[in-house]
């Protein structure tokens, strides 16, 4: 029976995982940190759960969903019970919605010259609607010409880059509009039309990389500092001088990681990798009374209102997560901010945060009872302008790297969903080659 090494717990690595198992497979997953799960595990904090990484799951996730049904906890993914927007506008929250015409229409943070001009946005996609694919970016390269700043400014004016298409991004992907491509920016939009509603799972995203967790084998604190293919296996080395042999290995970290765990990557393989780049952002979660409750559950907040996050959202919409007569909220500093910050104590970090907080119109926050302070060097992919053209040149390459395969968000999306189906794929290519 081939051996098959898994690098990195996350929801990439342990849907494949749980999938070579499932067709016959020995797998053996190693994870650096001493929780599994990576960008989608939950964290109790006294009475309160707290999300380490995705903050929700959506309708539209056709693979998660059959795979949380596989596991027997679909019963758990519950609707949000708020899933209203709104945008800081000049030092106030305004109710703005993104889903669908009807929806900006009936908004109050556009003028009605630029809600007029964005009726403009059903040309592009109409015309591209066959390429506009949640599941394959690589086929929008085509689409991947300019940045999402340039083409909005041009098209749709300066009002809607400023106060619909930079806070409704920035505060979801942690990416501003001129380090992203058009083509991402139109294939978000087009999800969105297609049907898009928020879910979570009862008591935390978490649930399905723990229960994943629990089917598979995993070896927690297991520090790999090499992965090394030839003709014959794949050799992972580990940082107390130990090493494993198998026969192939899926290598599911961060893309921007994996150039120097596997020294033996093709040229263009290299190329691509060397251009793989991700977000870095501190998510802060503040814990208050229920009397801090704003009317909304998430909120964009633009460059121009001088503000150093780009969004918050309400946990209290996420079932199971908040006790009653408390409110959670989180916070995403910008990415300038969270560069300053990054290494910083806790408390110069909650200091920062309170200044920032201070000109926002939220009432009741000195009822604050606790902080949860998550720093991510790399929290998701950034589908740069270039980027599909890139990822379609690798997943097109004549040159691979035998005996290893590659999965993470960065090879589909910035989306759990998008890592999920590349672990799906990275087990499927193995089963093909077995």
């Amino acid at each position: 029976m081939p051996r098959i090494a898994v690098i990195g717990a996350g929801i990439a690595g342990l849907t494949a995982a749980y999938t070579l198992q499932k067709r016959g497979l020995d797998v053996q997953v190693f994870e650096r940190e001493a929780t599994p799960g990576g960008r989608m595990r939950s964290e109790q904090h006294g009475d309160f759960i707290v999300e380490r990484g995705a903050q929700f799951i959506a309708s539209s996730y056709r693979n998660m969903r059959a795979l949380a049904a596989e596991l027997e906890i679909d019963g758990q993914i519950e609707k949000l019970t708020d899933s209203r927007n709104a945008i800081l506008k000049r030092g106030e929250f305004v109710m703005s919605e993104y889903e669908g015409l009807t929806a900006i229409r009936r908004s109050r943070d556009l003028s009605l010259t630029s809600k007029l001009r964005l009726a403009a946005i059903g040309w592009p996609l109409w015309r591209n609607w066959h390429r506009l694919d949640f599941y394959h970016p690589e086929r929008l390269a085509r689409l991947d010409n300019e940045s999402a700043a340039a083409y909005v400014d041009r098209i749709f004016g300066r009002e809607v880059l400023d106060y619909l298409i930079e806070p409704a991004f920035a505060s979801t992907f942690t990416v501003l509009p001129e380090n992203m491509s058009k083509a991402f920016m139109l294939n978000t939009i087009a999800t969105l039309f297609r049907g898009f509603r928020l879910l979570a799972f009862r008591g935390g995203n978490g649930l399905l990389t723990q229960t994943l967790a629990a089917r598979v084998p995993v070896r927690l604190g297991a520090d790999v500092t090499r992965v090394h293919a030839t003709r014959t296996g794949v050799t992972v080395d580990f940082a107390d001088g130990e090493s494993e042999r198998f026969d192939q290995a899926i290598v599911a970290v961060p893309g921007n990681s994996v150039s120097k765990l596997c020294p033996g990557l093709t040229a263009s393989e290299r190329q691509f990798f060397s251009g793989v780049r991700y977000a870095a952002s501190i998510i802060a979660f503040v814990m208050a009374d229920a009397s801090a409750l704003p009317p909304f559950y998430g909120a964009g907040i633009p460059r121009r209102e001088k503000v150093r996050l780009y969004g918050m959202a309400v946990e209290n919409a996420k079932p199971g997560v908040v006790p009653p007569g408390k409110t959670l909220f989180n916070y995403a500093f910008s990415e300038a901010a969270a560069a300053a910050l990054m290494d910083q104590p806790d408390h110069a970090v909650v200091a920062a945060l309170e200044t920032e907080l201070a000109k926002l119109p939220l009432k009741n926050l000195d009822t604050t009872e606790g902080y949860v302070i998550h720093r991510w060097p790399s929290l998701v992919p950034q589908f740069w302008p270039g980027y599909h053209r890139s990822l379609r040149a690798f997943l097109r390459r004549a040159d691979r790297t035998g005996r290893l395969q590659f999965a993470g968000d960065y090879l589909v999306g910035p989306y759990t969903e998008a890592a999920l189906t590349s672990g799906l794929r990275a087990a499927s290519a193995i089963t093909g080659a077995t």
